[in-house]
């Protein structure tokens, strides 16, 4: 019919909404040659927005034109020309491509996925046969996920796509919401060059790697070795805790994490108030910090509100009352102090950054040990002996079970090692698993052979210890 644009079929299928606003002719002159006729021809008419209740967006180029080329790193030998003209609703970007003088394609891109796919050969035969066929745009606008869009999150604006969190798809939950497009593929485009970019350099110095706000606040705190003053550090993967202790009863503790990949201090949180040293019944003696949480706080933040004074070499550690069993267990297994994250250790900010494994500093002499310490540690190991192996096993587990003699009573806690005596010819390895008053149960290692029978496993009378030196 006389008067009708050449992609009519597709108004029909999705009716422009009224938001529409058509281009102007500078756009249309910047795109004569580039893009089709039959498109600029619709953008005149009928203009960029929101088309039809799939709720297509048909998109400003030159908004987008840096971001699809971010995403599709072309060689320089690469003459094809990509133009973005139009978003989905879940924000999957369509691009036009010129191939050659005659042949062309239409391509989508899914920032999700980050994979790419071909719907057209031809532009025209795109918008009015393909996106005016309901069946062939259901396969990549699934009506089901955009109906719970629209009625979870309201119909979209232009600009807009709804976005569903794949991270709690995998817990069979479905989170949607509407979000900036352009600030959506930016994102998620910077997401895939942080994957690829090399792990950034470890801190050279504790004053590195800590928020560069702070350093001024904490570079003045003098350690003195006689009491528990100055700064202390907690270092643990890629977690962070400076405590700072001042010679007036105040003191400053701040958590943050250095990106992998950046180096940047992240997830900071900061904490100050009066702190007091107390003596405990033992003769201990503890760091007592008022920390006050709040709304940005994680519950283990207040896990230092006491911590445990160790002088050794002349220097005062600090260590979390409440992990001083993880710690025992640590030395009484390999002579180390467990955890990296348990305890704070004296530093200056000039200090290289420590390198030590998260596991694997050496513990002090048992005479350095604060005396709650001394106590779990024992002095000699605990012996125990097997009074029972348990007949039922799975070689799908690489453990067996069976029971001791000694139980909590006697000092034996959950995951405590306990090993063959040294200079026996045995060489079992396990931990408490199962706790009771008199007789643990205990997680041995075994191996099965090719029947699923265990090899040379655990037998009653077998006598095991908590520590092998």
């Amino acid at each position: 019919m006389f008067g009708r644009i050449k992609l009519h079929p597709f108004i029909k299928a999705n009716p422009p909404h009224a938001g529409c606003v058509p281009a102007t002719q500078e756009l249309l002159q910047r795109y004569e040659g580039g893009l089709p006729a039959a498109m600029l021809e619709l953008w005149r008419k009928h203009g960029l927005g929101l088309y039809g209740h799939r709720q297509i967006c048909l998109i400003e180029p030159d908004a987008w034109q840096a971001t699809l080329d971010r995403w599709i790193v072309a060689s320089p030998q690469d003459a094809v020309v990509r133009v973005p003209f139009a978003i989905t609703p879940f924000g999957t970007l369509l691009f036009y491509r010129k191939l050659t003088a005659t042949d062309e394609d239409v391509a989508t891109l899914n920032p999700v996925t980050r994979s790419t796919s071909i719907l057209s050969w031809d532009a025209v035969d795109f918008f009015n046969s393909v996106l005016s066929d309901a069946d062939f745009v259901d396969e990549f606008i699934r009506p089901d996920m955009l109906e719970k869009a629209q009625c979870e999150a309201g119909p979209l604006a232009a600009g807009e796509v709804y976005y569903v969190d794949p991270t709690l798809l995998s817990m069979q939950m479905l989170k949607i919401v509407k979000t900036d497009a352009l600030a959506l593929h930016q994102k998620l485009r910077a997401e895939v060059d942080r994957e690829s970019a090399s792990p950034a350099s470890p801190p050279h110095s504790v004053y590195a790697a800590m928020p560069a706000e702070y350093r001024e606040a904490f570079e003045n705190t003098e350690r003195d070795s006689d009491r528990p003053s100055g700064l202390f550090l907690s270092a643990y993967i890629d977690w962070r805790r400076l405590l700072a202790l001042d010679g007036n009863g105040g003191y400053q503790l701040l958590f943050w994490e250095n990106d992998e990949k950046t180096g940047e201090a992240v997830g900071v949180r900061h904490y100050s108030g009066p702190y007091e040293v107390v003596e405990t019944d033992g003769g201990d003696r503890l760091v007592q910090l008022d920390v006050e949480l709040n709304d940005d706080s994680l519950g283990s933040d207040a896990n230092d509100e006491r911590l445990y004074v160790m002088q050794s070499g002349g220097e005062s550690w600090l260590l979390q009352e409440g992990a001083i069993e993880d710690i025992a267990t640590s030395i009484g297994a390999d002579g180390t102090m467990g955890r990296s994250e348990h305890y704070f250790r004296p530093v200056r900010l000039s200090d290289p950054f420590p390198a030590d494994k998260p596991d694997g500093t050496t513990a002090p002499p048992f005479e350095d040990l604060p005396a709650a310490l001394q106590a779990l540690v024992h002095r000699e190991p605990l012996r125990a002996t097997i009074i029972e192996v348990s007949a039922e096993s799975d070689p799908e587990e690489s453990t067996a079970m069976v029971r001791v003699n000694v139980g909590s009573n006697h000092g034996l806690r959950m995951n405590m090692p306990l090993m063959s005596p040294k200079g026996s010819p045995r060489e079992l390895y396990g931990w408490v698993w199962e706790m009771d008053a008199d007789s643990c149960g205990v997680s041995i290692e075994v191996v099965y052979d090719s029947a699923g029978a265990i090899v040379d496993g655990p037998q009653i009378g077998e006598v095991l210890v908590t520590r092998a030196d």
